[in-house]
């Protein structure tokens, strides 16, 4: 409903209809799906919140165990013996104050409130909804974070076309693990107490008495050095990237390699960097010579310059939005044209003659992008901050002019293109050669900032949910809310996470152990 037909009378009847509920996310402009199938390709198996490793292998015993011994086919009856046998590993690590633990706050309370005996139903909530047990999604820990990865791995599936009744598989390949073998590791590594653990799962209870039973054998941040299951869970990982497919990549391989090389240097951080890897890449500018998961990190990168950059100019535009309208309505292109002038103006405190100087002439500074990238960032000053972002896009366009088509068949060869990747953007900006800055200003933070938020606000709008940060109504725009921006994570840190849970990294600072540098000496690409 417009304004218009508010300030002309139209209305005849009452508006009606469920009020719509603000959403924020990363992506506010729709800039990072090219990014997000980058590192799908490049990591399959891994996910951003599948911490740690050893889940993988617990629940090819799980199943293995469920199959042999329960030999229920129902799903809901699977699913219960599931959440007990989850919660029961939060139980585990609430017993010895640990973390990292899926469901460890509930256990934790669950734990200290209890006398020795705990009914694994205080937290599974079994029988009943479970809002408020130690898992809200009534699919348990593997159903939200961990099965599709799984599956990708090849050591779980359906079992036959019952979808979402898990069984382990079972196969002899001389490159590929199956989940009963990953099962079997896991029974060599919990034998002394195993029959604790299934006997509290069947009875739905535990003594704390048996927790400490269990503490050391289950404790699902530790897997026990040079066992078969660690060196499993380490073929798994660096062995073909999809073995349920018959086209056969190494990309995740090819990464842990460049990881393990990366945690090698010098490290200055408290806590790793999961950017490292794709920004060293860049640093050293597009070589022909790389290898193809190589050149797809720094595809991804570049994604992420790209997009970093123009979101940053959409948070500095609501900021400008809110300072100017005073929480109502003002004009659109009143507000394109200050922002404009205020650009200008700090492009010009440097010598640039904004109505003359084309953008893409020759680079503004000498930052490096992930550099500027960094300080745009950081600027609390809006019209700085456009200014910083726009340095990076030409930047980004001249750094990449040679390197463009390799990119776009890269691209193309893996599927990978979408309409909002940089490569789109940079065929548009070759027709806008000749656009002195002042225009390009205008020009970008119409098409490239505001139109399409817009755009992509529509897109996904739905019956109660609105993405939308500003509303724009017959020349009027209007601040809704703001949000926070950063880059895309692209699951590197749970590559790390794994790589320390297999005692490859050190557990305590960011280094490789002995075995660390044995792996990266001998890995074979």
């Amino acid at each position: 409903m417009s304004i218009r037909q508010f300030e002309t009378n139209q209305v005849k009847a009452p508006f009606l209809g469920k009020p719509h509920y603000p959403i924020s996310g990363l992506d506010q402009l729709g800039l990072n799906l090219t990014s997000e199938r980058i590192y799908d390709l490049l990591l399959p198996g891994l996910n951003n919140v599948t911490q740690r490793i050893r889940y993988y292998s617990f629940y090819c015993w799980f199943f293995d165990w469920y199959a042999s011994t329960i030999r229920n086919t129902s799903r809901s009856k699977q699913n219960s013996y599931l959440r007990r046998a989850e919660f029961l590993l939060a139980l585990i690590a609430a017993s010895k104050d640990l973390g990292g633990v899926p469901g460890i706050t509930k256990a934790l309370t669950i734990f200290e409130s209890s006398n020795e005996i705990i009914d694994l139903k205080l937290g599974t909530q079994e029988g009943a909804s479970s809002e408020g047990s130690y898992w809200k999604n009534p699919r348990g820990v593997l159903g939200q974070y961990y099965i599709s990865s799984i599956k990708q791995m090849g050591i779980l599936g359906d079992q036959g076309d019952k979808e979402g009744l898990y069984i382990r598989t079972d196969f002899d390949h001389q490159t590929k693990v199956s989940g009963k073998q990953l099962a079997d590791a896991f029974t060599q590594n919990t034998s002394d107490s195993l029959q604790v653990f299934t006997n509290a799962i069947i009875n739905n209870s535990i003594t704390k008495q048996e927790l400490e039973l269990l503490s050391t054998d289950f404790n699902m941040l530790v897997i026990p050095d040079n066992s078969s299951e660690q060196l499993l869970l380490w073929q798994l990982f660096s062995g073909v990237d999809r073995p349920k497919e018959n086209q056969e990549t190494y990309f995740r391989k090819e990464t842990i390699k460049l990881l393990l090389a990366n945690i090698g240097q010098d490290q200055n951080e408290d806590k790793y960097n999961q950017l490292s890897v794709p920004f060293s890449i860049y640093s050293n500018g597009w070589n022909t010579e790389y290898s193809t998961t190589e050149k797809l990190w720094y595809f991804f990168i570049l994604e992420q310059f790209w997009s970093v950059s123009c979101t940053g100019c959409l948070d500095a535009f609501l900021k400008i939005l809110d300072e100017q309208s005073n929480n109502n309505w003002i004009d659109e292109i009143v507000l394109i044209e200050n922002i404009e002038s205020k650009v200008k103006d700090i492009f010009e405190t440097r010598g640039i003659n904004t109505t003359k100087d084309l953008f893409f002439k020759s680079p503004f500074l000498e930052y490096s992008i992930q550099e500027l990238v960094e300080l745009s960032k950081k600027e609390s000053d809006p019209y700085q901050k456009i200014a910083l972002a726009l340095y990076v896009i030409q930047k980004l366009y001249i750094e990449n002019e040679t390197s463009i088509n390799e990119l776009l068949t890269l691209s193309n060869t893996f599927k990978i293109h979408t309409p909002s990747s940089f490569l789109m953007a940079h065929n548009d900006f070759d027709s806008k050669r000749d656009f002195t800055i002042s225009q390009f200003i205008k020009f970008f933070m119409t098409r490239y900032v505001i139109n399409r938020h817009h755009f992509v606000a529509l897109r996904k709008l739905n019956a109660t949910q609105n993405s939308a940060k500003f509303y724009r109504e017959d020349g009027m725009i209007r601040l809704v809310d703001h949000f926070y921006y950063d880059y895309s994570s692209p699951r590197i840190h749970t590559l790390f996470d794994f790589m320390r849970d297999l005692n490859i990294v050190d557990s305590k600072i960011i280094s490789l152990t002995n075995k660390g540098m044995e792996y990266l000496n001998n890995i074979e690409l």
